[in-house]
């Protein structure tokens, strides 16, 4: 068995020794549809002039727009959230000493939940379009998942980012919440950046998932302005590059804390 494969196999039965979380997990994201189907149902046919240049459909725009953030927690916290539980159980050390090299036993410790997000992306995407009536209309289905692997990529480098503080600090940044409470706020999920004041609405193109929620929005929903697609991609590449930072980032915080002696610490 790979090691990849050692973790996943790990964390899915850790996580399966909990049952009821998955039932729990399932049904909260049904019951966050059928809200957000609702709340679409409040504006009848009277769709809010901001939607005009993404269809008119409120509930395929939300529904794209939430889809994308339920990758942002797991992604950017995953790593760090499996550096800590191994230090405080005393197996990080322990684990930094196989064959596995160090970056790599970080990056697999937090695989398990960024599948089972991908996992439920696929689902509320699938509800949404099949079972609630959200209008979806793939034109390009490689270019949608190059715009997620993008997504995963840039949010990956900041979890890895993360991880590094947690080993080099021995506890958890407070910068990550700060990203994903700034990007629910100002990335357009809920609603269109339009509606922001013209300075926020500045803020928000300097967040990455700006960039993929609006070009997710762009290849899935039929009538949408395609405009300005090629400066979001130009940014989400551009946003890519924090990946190999992230793995640059935590291969110096090992190496440090070896240094330091301060592996075994927690």
């Amino acid at each position: 068995m790979s090691p990849a494969m050692a973790f996943l196999w790990r964390d899915f039965r850790i996580a399966w020794s909990y049952r009821a979380s998955f039932l729990f997990q399932a049904g909260s994201l049904v019951f966050s549809l059928v809200s957000l189907r609702f709340v679409a149902d409040l504006f009848g046919q009277a769709s809010p002039h901001g939607l005009a240049e993404y269809g008119g459909d409120y509930f395929s725009f939300v529904s794209l727009g939430m889809g994308l953030s339920l990758l942002a927690y797991p992604v950017t916290k995953s790593f760090a959230q499996g550096v800590r539980a191994a230090q405080v159980t005393g197996t990080f050390e322990a684990m930094l000493t196989t064959r596995t090299s160090p970056v790599a036993v970080v990056f697999y410790s937090g695989l398990y939940p960024i599948l089972v997000a991908c996992v439920e992306l696929a689902a509320m995407w699938g509800i949404a379009a099949f079972a609630l009536g959200a209008e979806f209309h793939i034109a390009d289905l490689p270019l949608v998942l190059l715009v997620l692997a993008l997504t995963l990529a840039i949010l990956a480098g900041i979890g890895l980012c993360s991880a590094a503080f947690a080993i080099a600090f021995k506890q958890n940044e407070p910068l990550t919440n700060a990203f994903l409470a700034g990007s629910i706020l100002l990335s357009g999920i809920m609603y269109p950046t339009s509606v922001l004041p013209g300075w926020l609405e500045r803020i928000a193109f300097l967040l990455p998932l700006t960039h993929a929620v609006e070009l997710t929005r762009a290849l899935f929903i039929e009538g949408a302005s395609t405009s300005s697609v090629g400066v979001h991609f130009a940014a989400l590449a551009g946003f890519a590059v924090l990946l190999p930072v992230g793995f640059l980032v935590l291969q110096h915080s090992i190496t440090w804390a070896r240094r330091s002696g301060s592996l075994s610490q927690y």
